[in-house]
């Protein structure tokens, strides 16, 4: 997915093979250390043809070769940890980089040695090459509630059949859907739901940005970006994190955002049709409460802080 956006948008883009380290025994932690010295040579090799000024790491496993050779090549090294709690990679390089980007003030309990400068999640400027102007051209009608529902990019079954279950209750409150259920589910849900008045599925979409636009509440994940996405468009949100997420990373966002008075966790172990219309009515009968917190935060300006802070640091200001 990173490739074909990066080559879309014009950049160069090199690939590196690198080993995951799994926390727990596995097999594969016996190629680690040869995975992580070709990936050195590899990232070594790529960073010297480039020549670049300065390197930015996003905490992923994949960042650790890339942050490493910065550091035995005395390259500035920043990072960017976009989850509450950081990962192990992010905990390795964040004493040796020059300035770590956080998006919670938690994270910083992490990361005792690392110099940190809170930002939050830099989003994209959209270039959206479809747009939905209406919920009519999605069969839907613009005067009811509209719940999105998300799984990610692959769609989630556990979502998926906590609202397939629920969904005569949530059609009997007069609210509708917008369904992303992945290509896994798509055909099986879409022929037994896509005939019903106010609902709309569709396993991937170009128009998902669109679709926030119109989202009154969203039951998703909460990856960073979706919970970035969220903020930037004030949707109140159910969150159900991916429970083999590293570290379980999602579930301590998913924390943080109901900390704020922005959405309502819901663990993956205890959803079910009967804890989601629960949540949902939470939420929908204390909207105001929700809405304002969301309105109340500041604006994202995390592109152009992360811009402004490297300049600044590395004197080009």
């Amino acid at each position: 997915m990173e490739e074909h956006i990066i080559q879309e948008e014009g950049f160069p883009f090199r690939a590196i093979r690198v080993q995951k380290l799994y926390r727990k025994f596995n097999p594969a932690n016996l190629l680690f250390p040869f995975r992580l010295a070709s990936s050195l040579l590899e990232s070594k090799k790529i960073i010297k043809n480039f020549k670049p000024d300065a390197i930015i790491c996003t905490g992923g496993f994949v960042s650790g070769p890339v942050g490493l050779a910065s550091i035995m090549m005395k390259l500035p090294l920043y990072l960017h940890e976009s989850n509450s709690y950081p990962g192990l990679t992010t905990k390795f390089l964040a004493p040796h980089s020059r300035i770590t980007f956080t998006v919670y003030d938690k994270t910083a309990n992490y990361l005792k040695k690392a110099r940190i400068k809170k930002v939050g999640v830099p989003l994209a400027e959209k270039k959206e090459k479809a747009t939905l102007s209406s919920l009519t051209e999605i069969g839907l009608n613009p005067e009811k509630k509209v719940i999105l529902v998300t799984g990610g990019s692959q769609g989630s079954q556990a979502i998926n059949s906590a609202v397939a279950e629920a969904l005569p209750k949530i059609l009997e409150r007069d609210w509708q859907l917008i369904w992303q259920t992945g290509k896994r589910d798509y055909e099986e849900y879409a022929k037994k739901f896509s005939p019903l008045t106010g609902v709309y599925l569709f396993d991937f979409s170009p128009l998902l940005s669109s679709f926030y636009h119109f989202a009154t509440l969203a039951i998703t994940r909460a990856g960073a970006i979706t919970l970035a996405e969220l903020e930037e468009n004030a949707i109140p949100a159910i969150l159900i994190p991916l429970p083999t997420a590293a570290e379980n990373h999602q579930f301590y966002n998913a924390q943080e955002q109901e900390k704020k008075g922005v959405a309502i966790l819901l663990p993956q172990t205890e959803l079910n049709s009967q804890n989601l219309l629960k949540a949902m009515d939470k939420i929908l009968n204390n909207y105001d409460f929700y809405k304002n917190n969301l309105e109340s935060l500041p604006p994202n300006t995390a592109k152009q802080d992360i811009i402004q802070a490297i300049l600044k640091d590395l004197g080009k200001e």
